[in-house]
């Protein structure tokens, strides 16, 4: 094997070891925190191509094999009084702002893969837990 190839891989092990290290950080402070810190974890999925030999899954346009990177960050909302539509609004500005959060990260990290469908892509995956806590809190 070539050098860049055996460096591509190692890089890329990093940052599946790295991604894997925030998950699993992710999950034990969501289990550690008490229920008043409420949060919604919003997430930026980017499909990535990898040289062969690569995961199972593929793009469906190419055939290419890829890889999927998730940024997760938390939208907190436990300061806002949502039976209030002004703060339920302001809980739809903080997920929108955490998604645009998200996806600069993944172009920080990835800048030869930019999405630009990013950002919508992530707020519309996020706002069904947006509506269902705004309804649960106006009943």
């Amino acid at each position: 094997m070539r050098k860049s190839t055996i460096a591509f891989y190692i890089l890329v092990a990093e940052i599946c070891g790295i991604a894997v290290l925030a998950i699993a950080a992710a999950v034990a402070a969501q289990a550690a925190e008490p229920a008043e810190d409420a949060a919604i974890v919003v997430e930026a999925p980017r499909a990535l191509p990898l040289p062969p030999p690569a995961p199972a899954t593929r793009d469906g346009f190419t055939g290419a094999p890829t890889v999927t990177t998730t940024v997760r960050i938390s939208a907190l909302y436990g300061d806002l009084d949502l039976s209030q539509p002004a703060q339920a609004a302001r809980l739809t500005t903080r997920v929108e702002r955490v998604a645009r959060d998200a996806c600069a990260t993944l172009d920080r990290l990835y800048p030869l893969n930019p999405d630009a469908d990013c950002v919508s892509r992530t707020v519309a995956r996020a706002m069904p837990s947006v509506e269902a806590i705004v309804a649960a809190a106006q009943k």
